[in-house]
């Protein structure tokens, strides 16, 4: 299934199933000392890099590619922005625009070709401050599912990150409990976080619910930015 498809049908439900997307905003924001005033967010979803930014600012543009997920972004300040961030239009609309700071919270994970993300978003500011999720993210989940992270390495976001900026960097890890193996996989299909990744069989999630060891879910941040 398409990752903007699954985004949008659980728009509701995911804003009580942000737990990690939350405190990595609010964590990836907090890493900023500037006080930017025109700000663009790319992967905006309903819009926690928004509500964490404390400062007094001219311009926010919210982009996303979910519809429904931008519905649910405050409005105040905001110029939003439906398009693809894998989509070199998407950028190309954005050249005319002021824009001093550019945050993206786990979103760029999902990037089709992470090289040409970076060089496009550098045309548009050397200011950024990203939080991406790495392939540790559900690590124990992969390995006992035997499928391989459908996303790159802390090591992959690093090297094509350096080719494009000047950056400071922290990975970081995080563990989100639950009572039993139904809440934690209602979480995994609800929360974004797989982004609509389904390659096990009926009978192969049937597997993994009795043979996963963990009472928590395993994810690792890569936080990038820039002074």
């Amino acid at each position: 299934m398409n990752p903007v498809k699954e985004f949008s049908r659980f728009a509701e439900d995911y804003q009580s199933y942000k737990i990690i997307q939350s405190r990595v905003a609010k964590e990836l924001v907090a890493l900023i000392d500037s006080k930017p005033k025109n700000i663009l967010d790319i992967g905006a979803g309903s819009g926690e890099i928004y509500k964490n930014i404390d400062w007094e600012f001219d311009r926010f543009y919210a982009l996303d590619k979910s519809e429904k997920m931008l519905n649910l972004h405050p409005d105040f300040k905001t110029q939003k922005l439906l398009c693809d961030f894998n989509n070199y239009e998407c950028y190309k609309n954005l050249k005319n625009r002021k824009i001093d700071f550019i945050f993206s919270s786990s979103s760029l994970q999902w990037a089709e070709n992470l090289d040409n993300i970076f060089e496009n978003i550098s045309f548009l500011s050397k200011k950024i401050a990203f939080a991406i999720f790495t392939d540790k993210t559900f690590e124990t989940l992969h390995k006992t599912a035997g499928i391989k992270s459908p996303i790159f390495s802390g090591e992959e976001i690093l090297n094509s990150a350096k080719k494009f900026f000047m950056i400071n960097y922290r990975f970081k890890s995080y563990r989100l409990f639950f009572k039993d193996s139904r809440s934690m996989f209602s979480y995994i299909k609800r929360s974004g976080v797989s982004a609509g990744e389904r390659r096990l069989s009926f009978k192969e999630t049937k597997r993994l619910f009795r043979e996963y060891p963990l009472k928590y879910l395993e994810f690792e941040v890569l936080f990038i930015w820039t002074e």
